[in-house]
């Protein structure tokens, strides 16, 4: 070990033990903001406390997230987190070193060091702004390759595509009949459309918005199937309404995020500003900025704080994991990276804690599994995870 690998292993342990000074404590802390450095020292802290002398073999996790978050002290918190503040607060400073994957994760079994990624050419590029649009008539217009002016009006309204993004320009209200286009993103693909109302949709991979192409009735309703934010525009007397399969989101002016994707267990609907109403079978409830509602096939609508910041990290660049199980990770990766998962096995009872940008290749975000000594192979474009 080099000397100064030495210095930096002892540094954190006299850090761990209270004995660091102002000075060190500052140099530690300037150290995990290094990218050059900061994953050698999170890889030398696993190694390290891995088989711990400490009375209890996770403690060295939450002592250094507690003793670093009162050294970076203060982190802005949402003020809906009181109850989980300490763990959320220091989950925000610990993602906030990391480079590109692994900060900290949970596990009740062990497993043998990760294979590497099998070669180059089996390395997915990350997703992109890819979409198709499907237009009243029945064409498809593949959004990457087509020209600005490639979208002919849809009734009275044009179609804009301007650096990267739709917008639907409505022009003066009239009585002519609705039509209705469709936005499809592949996975590997995002989009973002302004709505002939003014409304913002950022839309994820894998995911539609069925729309018409002016809203002249006295409510405004799209269509989502997958995940998409919304920054709806304000009317008065004309509420905005999400149609999730069998739920309804439904609000007059605010932000939030839906994920509404047939391969998860639970539809989830995340209030960031303003007020809704949600509403799944016979249940209705209506959310307050800060909170989430979740609904499985059962009917019930579970209400509870949110994670505003994981819930809308994809639309901000990167994935987020706040105690998120190895299944619910690797779908993530699934959609954005256009690669099939297999498990020879099954998932385990791992969960993770970290923030990966969303511009890296697939094997920097798979060092989330090669941290955590989560043995995987690649074959073709598919991961295998042999757990």
């Amino acid at each position: 070990m080099s000397q100064e690998k030495d210095h930096y292993r002892q540094l954190l342990q006299r850090f761990l033990d209270n004995n660091c000074t102002p000075a060190e404590t500052e140099e530690l802390l300037d150290f995990l903001q290094q990218d050059a450095s900061n994953r050698f020292l999170l890889e030398e802290m696993n190694a390290s406390f891995g088989q711990p002398v400490h009375d209890d073999a996770g403690a060295w996790k939450d002592r250094v997230k507690e003793k670093l978050l009162l050294a970076a002290h203060p982190v802005k918190v949402v003020p809906f987190y009181k109850k989980w503040l300490p763990v959320a607060a220091a989950a925000a400073v610990l993602l906030a070193v990391t480079t590109t994957a692994w900060l900290y994760y949970h596990t009740k079994e062990k497993a043998p060091p990760a294979a590497p990624l099998a070669a180059a050419t089996q390395d997915a590029l990350p997703g992109g702004n890819k979409a198709s649009l499907t237009l009243a008539n029945g064409a498809v217009i593949a959004l990457d390759s087509a020209a600005d002016n490639a979208i002919p009006s849809q009734g009275t309204t044009k179609v804009i595509r301007i650096n990267g993004q739709l917008k639907y320009d409505a022009g003066q209200a009239t009585d002519a009949a609705v039509v209705f286009n469709t936005l499809t993103t592949p996975r590997g693909g995002q989009f973002k459309i302004e709505l002939p109302d003014g409304t913002l949709v950022w839309l994820n991979a894998a995911s539609s918005l069925r729309f018409p192409t002016a809203f002249n009735g006295r409510e405004r309703t799209v269509i989502l199937n997958g995940e998409g934010y919304f920054e709806v525009a304000q009317k008065e007397n004309m509420p905005f309404k999400v149609q999730l399969g069998s739920g309804m989101v439904e609000v007059l002016g605010t932000h939030f995020n839906v994920m509404a994707y047939q391969n998860e267990a639970n539809v989830k609907t995340t209030l960031l500003e303003g007020a809704v109403k949600v509403t799944h079978q016979s249940h209705t409830v209506r959310l307050a900025p800060g909170q989430q509602a979740s609904w499985t096939a059962d009917g019930n609508i579970v209400t509870g704080p949110a994670d505003t910041e994981e819930a809308v990290s994809w639309k901000e660049g990167y994935f987020q994991f706040n105690r998120a199980p190895l299944a619910d990770v690797m779908r993530q990766l699934q959609r954005w990276y256009n690669v099939e998962v297999r498990y020879e096995g099954n998932a385990g009872t791992r969960e993770f804690w970290g923030k990966i940008p969303r511009n890296v290749k697939l094997s920097e975000a798979l060092k989330i599994l090669e941290l955590s000594n989560i043995p995987y192979s690649m074959r073709g474009d598919t991961i295998i995870i042999h757990h």
